[in-house]
């Protein structure tokens, strides 16, 4: 009868102990290549960031709406230029009241508009501000949850305040002029949006802002109020729905295409580099694995013991990678974004789960070198036996 022997089995943790400098080396390798993915998504979706910040967030408490007036009638034939600009206006101030005391509307004023510059890392954009009459600047602060924190409110036409993130992303400064010395800022706002109004000059109502009480998806609804059909063609909306629809189509899916190969190429040549590193690593370690088996441990126990440090090294390396990126990502926000005014976000959680699965698909491939190299091991007598 024949007698079972125990399988020896070697201890992954007494190499890695004996060998703390290269495991280390190792471990830090991938902690970085970990650290270098998650930081470059980090700088290139604040672009992201700040668009939505700047395109959707402020459509959270308000929406716009414009109107094509026809005033070629025959009871406008005989008017001047003045007299008809002054129907349009007094025509806008009308719809504005009826949409007050609509379904979620807060207020509703009318007004012009003017064009504010953003540039986040990669690209650039920006946002409305409404040029309004002085008297709704008081509703709207309060709606919008702005305050003043420098210089005063606007009190002329072409006067306007901006948020202290645009002020910071554009270097302005409080009484500098804006547009080619059109508008001049006369303070700046704290708030938690890119935001900033104006006092409008002579020009024409272009769109009636409404500040609601709720998000509202479809700003359609509120023609009827006004005694108007929606007219796609010569009308236009903006409310949560256009404004996310613009945000996926013009910033999302194009960052998205820009940005897909930049993260192809740092993983190919990230992991290309890892691979050599540890290829080279197995090479090294050929003679201490054929003294193994020359004393008895089997191919299985060797590849156990090296799936053992492997796995103590990858787990190690994305811990203390999570740590590396955390402080990288918090150290970055404090350097470079907040003082530019630049809106970003921390956490990804869909940036994690691909990163995650590369080093999985990363420990997959060694799989590879490591089987090759076990099938090259050869025990002391058979290296005895090609010497004779």
């Amino acid at each position: 009868m024949k007698q079972k022997t125990k399988e020896q089995k070697l201890s992954p943790m007494r190499y890695i102990r004996n060998n703390k400098r290269r495991v280390s080396v190792l471990i830090v390798s991938l902690s970085l290549c970990l650290a270098i993915i998650y930081v470059t998504n980090f700088l290139i979706m604040s672009t992201n960031s700040t668009c939505k910040k700047s395109w959707l967030d402020p459509y959270e408490r308000m929406c716009k709406i414009g109107v094509t007036l026809d005033l070629d009638g025959e009871e406008y034939r005989d008017m001047n230029e003045d007299e008809l600009n002054e129907i349009w206006k007094e025509m806008y101030r009308e719809f504005a009241n009826k949409l007050d005391g609509a379904e979620d509307v807060i207020k509703a004023f009318p007004a012009s508009s003017t064009w504010i510059n953003i540039k986040p890392p990669i690209a650039q954009t920006g946002y409305h501000i409404p040029m309004i009459e002085p008297e709704y600047a008081d509703i709207l602060l309060d709606h919008m949850e702005a305050k003043l924190i420098e210089g005063r409110l606007p009190e002329n036409p072409n006067e306007l305040v901006l948020d202290k993130a645009t002020m910071l992303n554009n270097f302005f400064e409080v009484g500098e002029t804006y547009g080619e010395g059109e508008y001049t800022i006369t303070g700046m706002l704290d708030c938690d949006l890119y935001f900033g109004y104006g006092i409008m000059d002579a020009k024409l109502y272009n769109s009636i802002y409404i500040l609601t009480d709720k998000r509202v998806d479809d700003a359609t609804k509120y023609f009827p109020v006004i005694g108007r059909e929606y007219d796609k063609e010569n009308d236009y909306v903006m409310d949560y729905t256009t404004q996310t629809d613009d945000f996926k189509n013009y910033v999302e899916n194009e960052m998205e295409a820009a940005t897909k190969y930049i993260y192809i190429g740092i993983f190919v040549l990230l992991f290309i580099s890892l691979f050599v590193v540890y290829t080279t690593y197995l090479r090294d370690r050929h003679n201490e694995w054929c003294l193994y088996c020359s004393i008895g441990y089997s191919r299985r126990s060797i590849y156990l013991s090296i799936i053992g440090e492997l796995l103590f090294t990858f787990v190690t390396a994305v811990l203390i990678g999570l740590v590396i990126t955390a402080l990288l990502v918090y150290a970055l926000d404090m350097i470079i974004m907040k003082p530019k005014g630049i809106a970003c976000q921390y956490f990804y959680p869909d940036k994690i789960t691909e990163v995650v699965c590369a080093f999985v698909l990363f420990f997959g491939l060694l799989q590879i070198p490591i089987r090759y190299a076990l099938y090259k091991i050869r025990t002391i007598d058979a290296m005895e036996d090609d010497m004779y």
